[in-house]
């Protein structure tokens, strides 16, 4: 966090004649910029910089890094979640909500049993996830009101073609969504950020940054980029987006020009250098994703294997392959044993689920194995192994890396191309989680039967032959 390359000291200072944008990939030090960054503008600009990310446990990680790199430039920098910030903004400005997630879900339940479980997207996809995904991630998430707009709407990263009868069936499991929720009085995650939208373009005076900064923006709703523009507008040096596509995390997507920001030319720079993972860890990480190309938010198509320039190459990546969960489970064990107390404290063992993370919460605590939950993380140090889903992970390094039975099956659909696009992203969740790993990265597997399942880990190679 300390160390900058002369490439990124010219992108900390650069002056920006309108909104910009870094990219590259993990472990290029976009975030190590993006803070340098944020300490470079507080300390030459007047008003406050809002630095704000999706995940709600990394500002806290963040804002730590920052008041061990510039202790004098804390206090003029906001570190936030955008929902939190959203919630705050809307209290400050007396804008009534009410913010109910529990509530949100069962409205949707409802919903689902009045008028979707019935339909013709049962013959897609029975199970509600996927219908719930479409209206939070593509009709909410891009602030879509009518449904003509919706009709013709490109699904960016969605891999299935509805045809218009399935549009016209979302979008009344959306409308009855949309009552149910009303007639409780509730408000989900969308609409948050949709309300608080409304407000600053409604009353844009008074807002009191000088400029705004987006880590991982691809994890972002196009409602979410929305707001953060409106913020700040085009302001010289006003909007910062740091993200990579290839490590989003989320269904669906967007393109920056559909937020009206235009990054085009010397405003938009990548990042090339790997300065985090040993080169055999990014190696074996981009061999997950090797057959996956993704769609950047800038509308380009990127390849998933990507050139990379590794500057470390004395790591280690060890594959324990057992017959049974009582013998993965004791592998794990005995690996983060062997490890040795000392590299606990810069240790993670992440898992894909918040159910996983429970069951090896268990597991460490039964054998007197210290964890910290990585939602509590605040970067501070702690003599402990830090435990969470690859998620919470986003933005965060360790130099030990344990991710046990990491290669889940992904649930059936009816429709292959969903099925595809579960596995699509759940390898990019997979390539995350494995390059938070600087100098160790452990991988374990439980064997299972190979017949009707497809392992989120594979070479291009194997899967273009399964596929074949």
């Amino acid at each position: 966090m300390t160390f900058l390359h002369p490439e990124q000291v010219a992108l900390v200072r650069r002056n920006w004649s309108g909104p910009a944008r870094i990219s590259g990939a993990a472990g290029t030090g976009k975030t190590v910029v993006a803070l340098h960054r944020a300490a470079h503008l507080a300390q030459r600009t007047t008003g406050r910089v809002l630095y704000v990310t999706f995940a709600n446990n990394l500002p806290r990680v963040q804002g730590t890094f920052l008041r061990s790199m510039s202790p004098a430039a804390a206090d003029r920098v906001e570190f936030r979640s955008l929902h939190a910030w959203a919630l705050k903004f809307l209290e400050e400005r007396g804008t009534a909500h009410r913010l109910h997630g529990d509530g949100a879900r069962t409205a949707f339940s409802r919903a689902w049993v009045h008028c979707g479980r019935d339909s013709v997207l049962s013959t897609i996809d029975a199970s509600s996830h996927y219908w719930r995904e479409e209206i939070d991630c593509v009709i909410k998430g891009r602030g879509i009101r009518r449904f003509e707009e919706y009709a013709l709407l490109g699904r960016h990263r969605r891999r299935i073609n509805l045809r218009r009868p399935h549009r016209e069936a979302v979008w009344a499991l959306y409308e009855e969504y949309e009552r149910v929720r009303e007639e409780r009085g509730v408000h989900d995650f969308n609409d948050v950020l949709s309300l608080a939208l409304a407000e600053v373009r409604a009353r844009p005076d008074g807002l009191p940054y000088a400029a705004v900064i987006a880590d991982e923006v691809q994890d972002l709703t196009l409602v979410g980029v929305r707001l953060l523009h409106a913020l700040v507008g085009d302001a010289p040096n006003g909007l910062l987006l740091v993200g990579d596509g290839q490590q989003s995390v989320y269904p669906g997507g967007f393109r920056l020009t559909d937020a009206g920001i235009d990054v085009r030319g010397d405003r938009s720079q990548i990042l090339r250098t790997n300065y985090r993972n040993a080169k055999e860890i990014i190696d074996a990480a981009l061999a997950v994703v090797a057959g996956d190309s993704f769609d950047d938010i800038d509308g380009t198509r990127t390849a998933g294997l990507r050139d990379i320039d590794p500057t470390y190459h004395d790591g280690t990546v060890t594959r324990a392959r057992s017959r049974n969960p009582a013998e993965h489970d004791a592998a794990l064990l005995t690996a983060l044993r062997e490890a040795g107390r000392e590299a606990w404290a810069d240790s993670a063992v992440l898992c894909p689920s918040q159910r996983e993370t429970d069951r090896y919460r268990r597991l460490l605590a039964g054998a007197g194995i210290p964890v910290h939950p990585l939602d509590q993380y605040d970067g501070h140090p702690v003599a402990a192994v830090k435990l969470g889903t690859y998620r919470r992970a986003k933005g965060l390094e360790f130099k030990h890396v344990y991710l046990p039975d990491h290669d889940p099956v992904v649930p059936a659909a009816a429709d292959a191309d969903i099925v595809r696009e579960r596995q699509e992203l759940a390898r990019s969740q997979l390539f995350v989680a494995m390059t938070r790993a600087r100098d160790t990265l452990w991988l374990g597997t439980v064997e299972r039967e190979a017949v009707g399942r497809e392992t989120v880990e594979r070479t291009a190679v194997e899967r273009a032959a399964a596929e074949g």
